[in-house]
């Protein structure tokens, strides 16, 4: 038999995911970086270490949770919503439990170093977020599949 099928393959969601989030995470690191750089000439190397190692775990952890919820979302769309609290949930708690253990280990000693930490993390995470909200309403990646031929 040589019919046809009417079925249309569906496009992967996946490619216009990757790229957002390469992005986000490449501007995230971008302002940690530049934050670095600001705690390195104001206080020293040890707060410039400590922006580097608050704003590339968020990065890092973000960027991760986000590019495997993609992964999900392309596979199997009705699984996206629950996987989407539980990445959250994950990423809450590996981003809460490094925190506490770099602070209260002896990596960043001074008051300054952990203040500088704190405030890169918040930092990246704003930057995180508009960036990837920003990114993802640029993208225009439909969210349903249209009907084929005329049909309404």
């Amino acid at each position: 038999m040589t019919t046809e099928s009417t079925a249309t393959t569906r496009r992967s969601s996946l490619v216009p995911g990757v790229r957002v989030v390469t992005r986000a995470a490449g501007l995230t690191v971008l302002a940690g970086a530049l934050l670095a750089a600001v705690a390195g000439v104001v206080h020293g190397a040890e707060p410039a270490a400590a922006v580097a190692v608050g704003a590339g775990l968020v990065a890092l952890v973000v960027s991760f949770g986000t590019f495997s919820l993609h992964v999900v979302a392309s596979a199997m769309p009705t699984a996206t919503l629950l996987v989407a609290l539980v990445t959250y949930a994950t990423q809450l708690a590996i981003v809460l439990l490094v925190f506490l253990a770099i602070t209260r280990g002896g990596a960043f000693s001074s008051d300054v170093a952990r203040g500088w930490l704190a405030g890169s993390m918040v930092l990246a995470t704003l930057v995180w977020t508009t960036a990837h909200l920003v990114l993802t309403a640029r993208e225009r990646t439909p969210y349903f599949d249209l009907p084929t031929g005329g049909e309404s």
